[in-house]
């Protein structure tokens, strides 16, 4: 008698992933129950491994712990906006462009269900694993606050931007592109930036980042 398809489908061997192809999984599972969370995500390594349809002992052979699967989290939205500040820019008016169009893609991710949901959870976490809120600060660092510093740098170098140190420049730039908001978000007080909003705020950015150099 042939083989129903389910069976041979449950005959077949088990669907074998590279380490990069796994990580992505994982990644992609982690982000969406933190999306379906929102500030009240948690998750814990078995949750994901379960979302991922994976073992939990498969996961621990391409992450070590939750810490580093948020960094991976992190890391993959800020890509997004650090790529933009690759783009060429041959005057000033194309770095004000590039500096609006990064801190555009920032908050969205600083402000987004993911992020949030991860600031709140290193909050929570903090007395029992002190790690996360390491992590969170860690990778907000290393995939936004060092290109950005950098990229204020080549600018300065440029003559585009008016001279300062480029880290705390950066550092500011981040802070009020997002920071707040992303607090307020967490205790569930307000509501994202409206267009307009968002609008004004990057604008006195691109003020406070240029100075005489954008006139």
């Amino acid at each position: 008698m042939a083989k129903t398809e389910q069976q041979q489908t449950k005959v077949g061997r088990p669907v074998v992933h590279t380490p990069e192809q796994l990580l992505d999984r994982l990644i992609q599972a982690a982000i969406d129950i933190l999306d379906e969370r929102a500030a009240d995500a948690d998750f814990s390594v078995t949750e994901v491994a379960q979302r991922a349809k994976v073992s939990k002992k498969t996961v621990y052979t391409v992450v070590a712990s939750k810490e580093e699967l948020i960094g991976h989290i992190i890391r993959c939205g800020a890509r997004v906006a650090t790529n933009v500040l690759e783009m060429p820019v041959a005057d000033v008016a194309d770095a004000r462009a590039v500096l609006a169009r990064f801190l555009r893609e920032w908050v969205a991710l600083a402000c987004g269900p993911q992020a949030v949901g991860i600031y709140v959870m290193a909050i929570r976490e903090r007395s029992r694993y002190p790690a996360l809120g390491a992590a969170y600060y860690r990778a907000r660092n290393e995939q936004g606050l060092q290109q950005l510093a950098a990229w204020m740098e080549r600018m300065q170098n440029k003559n585009f931007a008016a001279a300062g140190d480029p880290m705390m420049t950066a550092d500011l730039a981040l802070t009020m592109a997002a920071a707040e908001r992303q607090r307020i978000l967490a205790l569930g007080i307000d509501e994202p930036f409206t267009p307009e909003q968002l609008d004004r705020r990057i604008e006195a950015i691109l003020q406070f980042v240029f100075s005489e150099k954008a006139k």
